[in-house]
């Protein structure tokens, strides 16, 4: 089995068009792409309205009017008041509203609902509020007076700044990620299919069907070879576009680690089921994987981001690891990415048993 994953490497990289196709492409579209589109698409994150309610029942006057009017304040959250703690929280629970709020004896308690995007930023937003907040209460502790000049509107001196609400996020951000999805849903399965059609070619497949090897090491010779070359791809997008071109990923070790493997995982169960469409399809595999691939990423926003459908978008595959990647590199959050990692790990032990059994009933010709 190794002389196979051995041969299997050896010939991608002997291969310009591959080098190419698997390396430099990608590369070269997240530069372009993150380059041309900066003036035109909008790379910010869109969080949309966070829907909240809130209990202010238990705070004295002063810090529940100062708590209800900068909630008021703050466009992008749909805050109402009520004293139904249990209802509030059940709505939470059902994903109706984003979060529960309750101002209790000078603390605020904030019950999360299932939007974790959502979260991130109402915790920015309630971090805001407690900072600003202490800011004037050490000024009144302090020097009262000061407060008088906080209030009158011609004092030159702010004790508190905002730095905006939200991520920012450039085009080769966004790119940097989109391009590295684009490589697995197009470029990995194409490469897995085309493996045993490549020994048709060749005329060597008669020797595989033959070889005292046996059908299964075999296949998962051909599985193994593959696997480095998109692990190479991978890692090459993410290089390149984070210290050549100054994109962005995650802004630790551990969470740039994460995206890696969740790439990698997405790059298994490609290359399986690619391998699983060549078995079973007689026609060249990439007449079939190139339109559906570059339909499912059309739509997914992976070459624009304004390109997005309600209800059918947001359950594309490729959408789905984007969003994944970003909930990553944009707030910490890892929850995406390890679920995607433990549905494209079934779904490889899936594709990779159907395409074994597939092969070992293969008639040599």
């Amino acid at each position: 089995m190794g002389s196979i994953i051995i041969k299997e490497i050896k010939e991608f990289y002997r291969n310009p068009v591959n080098i190419f196709m698997g390396l430099l492409f990608p590369v070269l579209l997240v530069f372009f792409l993150g380059t041309m589109l900066q003036s035109l698409d909008i790379a910010d994150y869109n969080i949309g309205e966070i829907s909240v309610e809130y209990s202010v029942s238990e705070a004295d006057d002063i810090a529940a009017n100062s708590f209800v009017s900068f909630l008021d304040g703050i466009e992008m959250i749909n805050s109402k008041q009520t004293e139904d703690k249990e209802s509030s929280l059940a709505l939470t629970d059902s994903g109706e509203l984003d979060a529960y709020i309750e101002l209790k004896s000078g603390e605020i308690k904030l019950y999360s609902g299932k939007n974790a995007i959502a979260m991130r930023a109402l915790s920015s937003v309630l971090n805001s509020y407690i900072a600003v907040s202490d800011t004037y209460y050490k000024i009144a502790m302090s020097d009262p007076s000061m407060l008088m000049k906080l209030g009158d509107g011609n004092s030159e001196q702010t004790y508190v700044e905002q730095d905006g609400l939200g991520i920012n996020r450039s085009m080769m951000d966004y790119y940097a990620v989109c391009m590295a999805v684009m490589m697995i849903f197009m470029s990995h399965i194409i490469m897995g299919g085309e493996t045993f059609n490549d020994e048709k070619k060749t005329y060597t497949m008669s020797r595989l069907y033959i070889s005292p090897l046996g059908r299964v090491k075999i296949f998962f010779g051909k599985i193994i070879g593959i696997l480095p070359a998109a692990v190479m791809g991978n890692l090459t997008v993410m290089l390149f576009s984070s210290f050549v071109f100054g994109a962005h990923y995650c802004d630790n070790f551990g969470g740039n680690l994460l995206l890696f493997m969740m790439l990698n995982c997405c790059s298994m169960a490609s290359v399986a089921l690619g391998i699983l469409i060549g078995l079973v399809i007689k026609a060249p595999p990439e007449g079939i994987v190139m339109p559906l691939a570059w339909s499912m990423l059309f739509f997914s926003g992976s070459f624009s981001k304004e390109i997005f459908f309600e209800g059918f978008s947001n359950n594309l595959p490729p959408y789905i690891v984007q969003q994944a990647a970003f909930s990553l590199t944009l707030y910490n959050e890892p929850s995406g990415a390890l679920t995607v990692i433990a549905v494209s790990l079934g779904l490889c032990a899936v594709f990779t048993t159907l395409g074994s059994l597939v092969f070992a009933k293969k008639k040599a010709v």
